[in-house]
């Protein structure tokens, strides 16, 4: 009998042993898949707002075909080395972006992972300084690599970005950061982006007349979406105490300088200037154009520019015109 019994103890002891070791496993799983879920939602903030530079690094992959003469098997690594950086810039900027905004994001009611989930906010903010350490250890690596001085025009970057954002560090020590205000939105736009298109354009080719026209072309094109972006969040940003474009200006006057600026930006493509440097292929491009203006600017100008909800389709065809005009200006290069 009390053999049985000891036997009976063991049997109900492998069995609770063998319980636990499922409940372990099933509890793992469901952590690991937790965990790759906010990983996830955090890759998702990187590339969000999406655009030509990511999730598809169309900008990248534009300035190599048009830096290079003849294509070849052993350019693939300079091709890498921009696509990652570009890649680099746009996550890192867009990260810490997303975890200085929580409170006009909150204040907008918007659905993050940061605004959900508490615990993936310091996760989140050491991931977005990682990525601004890693970038600048790159990039001055390349810098040396090809003998260009690449790390310069990253530090301007780094700082017009860092500034923009900052509500952690910098807006404690100076009083304000620059997306508080148009003003500083206008600067800090005006200096990262032709700087992101200097850094990614000297990891493919030394400076010349076709990057300073793309430098040019792409400062009006970001100003343009400068003075859109803010429209959709006016209310939220009205609520936080930003003085945002949208806040303190009226839609039809936005829509309309952003209209005006977005010719600019073809008219810098499409000059003989242009057509000297980048060839008669960057006619190609007139395309777009012509879709914008059909779509967005003559549609809008009939309606004295006033903005209503059935006009979003029309400000979209901004951003499907400039997403085509970018895949263009590097076809052209086989025009």
């Amino acid at each position: 009998m009390r053999n049985r019994r000891n036997r009976e103890e063991k049997r109900k002891r492998r069995q609770q042993k063998r319980c636990l070791r499922n409940l372990d496993f099933g509890l793992l799983k469901i952590n690991l898949i937790m965990y790759r879920r906010k990983i996830f939602e955090l890759l998702r903030l990187c590339n969000t707002p999406a655009s030509v530079y990511s999730p598809i690094p169309l900008f990248a992959i534009s300035l190599f075909l048009i830096s290079r003469k003849e294509l070849s098997i052993y350019d693939l690594p300079v091709l890498l080395a921009g696509i990652i950086v570009s890649l680099f810039l746009t996550f890192a900027s867009n990260l810490w972006n997303h975890c200085n905004d929580l409170k006009e994001d909150l204040a907008q009611g918007k659905k993050t992972i940061l605004t959900q989930d508490t615990s993936t906010q310091k996760p989140a903010l050491f991931i977005a300084i990682l990525l601004y350490v890693s970038s600048m250890i790159f990039i001055y690596y390349l810098s040396n690599e090809f003998k260009r001085p690449i790390y310069l025009y990253f530090l301007t970057w780094a700082l017009a970005t860092w500034w923009y954002s900052d509500n952690l560090i910098l807006k404690k020590v100076i009083g304000f950061r620059l997306k508080d205000h148009y003003m500083g939105e206008l600067a800090a736009y005006s200096i990262a982006w032709p700087m992101h298109a200097l850094i990614v354009w000297l990891i493919y080719s030394d400076l010349n007349s076709i990057s300073i026209t793309i430098t040019v072309a792409f400062f009006f094109f970001h100003i343009s979406g400068l003075l859109l972006k803010d429209l959709k969040d006016i209310s939220g940003d009205r609520k936080a105490g930003l003085k945002t474009f949208g806040v303190v200006f009226p839609p039809s006057q936005l829509i309309r300088y952003s209209c005006y600026l977005m010719i600019v930006y073809y008219l810098v493509m499409l000059n003989p200037f242009t057509l000297n440097s980048f060839g008669t292929g960057i006619l190609i491009i007139t395309l777009p154009f012509v879709y914008f203006l059909k779509n967005t600017f003559i549609y809008m100008y009939k309606k004295n520019w006033t903005l209503g909800v059935q006009d979003f389709k029309a400000i979209k065809c901004i951003g499907n015109s400039i997403y085509i005009s970018i895949i263009f200006i590097g076809l052209s290069a086989f025009l």
